[in-house]
């Protein structure tokens, strides 16, 4: 009896894990990643910014993940539509005809314009509020009006610096797309050396087992 129990609870334990497992793969296979979560022009700058730059740094990651899975997975990887750049793809038509999987500098370029600029116009946004965060109880139009100058302040240079920020991982990123393939290759030609090393290693120690000199193709006799 204690051993039915027993087997019971195992295959409930089993079924349970399926199931998490089944409906844990369906929500990831389901689950569209969010990267304008900062869109909130009443939330404390620091937070908005912080949204931002996480939602831009998992952008990116994801891209990159993308790339990787996809030239690890054929030598043709260059011949595949998610490698290169859509034709015909305009301002207006872009995000259709480059998807959600390809990985061209041009597409991941334009998503990520896409994302700053929605940042941009969350910022703009933003100055039309009073910041409520960091007041004194009872705050004076003085301290709000002061309050409001200097987070201003801090969003005008907020601009440029994630401007910048942006287009310098834009351009990490097509130098990495451009090197992992050089570097794959690098690392298999240095594989193949490392075998011919081992292989001319054997040879040369089965070389040096054969005496130094035979004195006649008749004789036994061998130095």
């Amino acid at each position: 009896m204690k051993f039915k129990s027993i087997i019971i609870s195992f295959v409930s334990a089993l079924i349970t894990i399926f199931l998490v497992s089944g409906s844990y793969a369906i929500y990831a296979e389901t689950t569209k990643p969010n990267y304008y979560t900062f869109r909130n022009p009443s939330s404390p700058l620091l937070i908005v910014q912080a949204q931002y730059h996480r939602a831009m740094n998992d952008y990116f990651n994801d891209k990159l993940s993308m790339l990787i899975e996809l030239i690890d997975k054929s030598d043709d990887f260059y011949k595949s539509v998610d490698f290169n750049s859509p034709k015909d793809a305009t301002l207006s038509n872009y995000a259709v005809k480059c998807g959600e999987k390809n990985v061209s500098t041009y597409c991941v370029s334009m998503t990520a314009m896409d994302i700053y600029l929605a940042y941009v116009d969350t910022l703009n946004k933003m100055k039309g509020y009073l910041p409520m965060e960091n007041l004194p109880a009872n705050p004076t139009a003085d301290n709000l009006l002061g309050q409001k100058s200097s987070r201003d302040l801090k969003i005008d240079k907020e601009y440029g610096e994630s401007k910048i920020t942006m287009e310098a991982t834009i351009s990490a990123y097509d130098e990495f797309r451009m090197a992992y393939p050089v570097h794959k290759k690098y690392v298999t030609t240095l594989k193949g050396i490392l075998k011919y090393r081992t292989a001319l290693e054997k040879l040369r120690n089965q070389v040096l087992r054969f005496p130094g000199k035979f004195i006649d193709a008749t004789s036994a006799e061998c130095k």
